[in-house]
């Protein structure tokens, strides 16, 4: 439950701090700057954060799916999954404005921040609220609507949440944005359990989402003593929307693969089939979480050392292989002990996810390397190029699961997303252009990790 808007918000992952030994004499002092001591223990809170919240998002996945089973499962996921993408466009690249914003931003700037946030999120909730006679239609069913409609109230909360943590990102207090992300996961955590001990089912996981929304909105607000007052200036709000809806345009994009599952999977298989693929998704997904630390500094890092391109490629180099050799032991670890895995803690009506695990953890291993590839392009002012290789992307995995899934079950899925990633041949060919990338050491570990999974 609590790491699936997290998860997909994770659509730039960047790579770590230049380290010292690569500096050359008489080099600005602007490139050193990726090593200042606040910007190597804010990756630290964040890699820490990152790793007790996986624990955190194992456990409450373990919980969820023991006790509350596939259906009520599979109709949260369905419900999160509509609201995670309302959530994901609901502040427009806002709150990337504020972070890359050269001048220190004004308190009118985050008010007005704040109230264009606020009309774009409540349109969007209004407008999913409107959707559900055609969602009822789509899905034969309207079992969805009530968790559905308590889910859309938090999308205002986590869109205006934006605001107060890009100021603190800016601010690179990135211990306290580290505290209030895992305390608010690891209060949905206890509200989940408790509900699920209850015997309440779906809403379960509802109650643990929204209570973890709410939490976060206040400790962020209050940590960075702003008042979430909006402001109104059509000035502002028009210079905040250009720059955010071109620089987040691909990542938009991106996100629409989270419909996937609910809306195509749910439909030509049915709720349950979208619980067994979801949690195969989210057990992969949990183990790469730790590529959402080097995701929240990236672009910042590599922007300082965008004059330098021997470092530039250096880093995103090592990055690469680092963002391999991490991933890879844990992915495969778990595909290794799958079976153990569901027969004693997960329980044997979850076997299907194995069936689909192998596929989607490819996916993310393969993804983990060309989202860097991504944040260099978006830092290089390629936008063009990441927007067209996730449109491709998507389509791909849209129309693979809509052909796949009726003749192979949810492994169809699986086979979806092998197929989009295909998607990143036009990432790989725009920063070949740039930069005379490797694959020497991170292909032979790539095909030996693919076949370890499938093993």
């Amino acid at each position: 439950m609590s790491s699936i808007i997290e998860i997909a918000q994770t659509r730039s992952e960047r790579p770590p701090a230049l380290p010292a030994d690569n500096l050359q004499l008489g080099e600005s002092d602007d490139s050193a700057e990726v090593l200042s001591p606040e910007v190597l223990r804010g990756g630290g809170y964040l890699a820490a954060r990152y790793g007790l919240g996986m624990l955190i998002s194992i456990g409450n996945m373990l919980v969820l799916t023991w006790w509350i089973g596939p259906h009520a499962y599979g109709v949260f996921v369905t419900v999160i999954g509509l609201v995670a993408f309302l959530a994901n466009i609901a502040r427009a690249g806002i709150d990337t404005y504020l972070v890359r914003l050269e001048s220190n931003p004004s308190k009118d700037l985050y008010g007005a921040a704040t109230g264009l946030i606020l009309i774009i999120s409540s349109s969007l909730a209004l407008a999913g609220g409107l959707a559900i006679p055609f969602l009822a239609r789509w899905y034969g069913s309207r079992e969805f609507v009530a968790p559905y409609l308590v889910l859309l109230l938090s999308v205002p909360m986590i869109g205006l949440t934006g605001v107060p943590m890009a100021k603190l990102e800016r601010e690179l207090d990135f211990r306290v944005v580290a505290g209030i992300e895992f305390s608010g996961q690891a209060l949905g955590l206890m509200v989940s359990i408790v509900l699920a001990f209850l015997h309440f089912g779906v809403w379960s996981p509802v109650g643990g989402q929204f209570s973890w929304q709410v939490f976060t909105f206040f400790a962020a607000w209050r940590a960075a003593r702003l008042r979430p007052v909006p402001y109104l200036s059509t000035t502002q709000a028009g210079e905040m929307l250009r720059f955010g809806l071109g620089c987040t345009a691909s990542l938009r994009v991106w996100q629409l693969r989270t419909l996937v599952n609910p809306l195509l999977v749910g439909r030509l298989a049915g709720i349950e089939a979208v619980a067994f693929v979801a949690l195969a998704l989210r057990i992969a997904e949990s183990l790469g979480t730790f590529r959402l630390a080097a995701g929240r500094m990236a672009i910042a890092t590599l922007a300082r050392i965008q004059k330098y391109p021997h470092h530039f490629q250096s880093l995103l180099q090592r990055a690469m292989f680092l963002q391999l050799v991490t991933l890879g032991p844990l992915l495969c670890g778990f595909a290794l002990m799958g079976p153990f895995i569901f027969h004693h803690i997960i329980g044997v009506r979850w076997l299907p996810s194995l069936r689909v695990y192998p596929f989607v953890a490819v996916g993310v291993l393969v993804n983990s390397i060309y989202n860097l590839q991504a944040s260099a392009l978006f830092v290089l002012e390629k936008q063009f190029v990441v927007m067209l290789a996730y449109s491709f992307h998507v389509a791909t995995l849209a129309l693979g699961t809509y052909l796949f899934v009726p003749r192979f079950g949810i492994v169809g899925y699986g086979w979806a997303e092998l197929a989009a990633c295909s998607a990143y041949l036009l990432i790989h060919g725009s920063v070949g252009r740039q930069f005379a990338i490797s694959y020497h050491r991170i292909g032979p570990l790539l095909a030996f990790f693919i076949a370890l999974l499938f093993a």
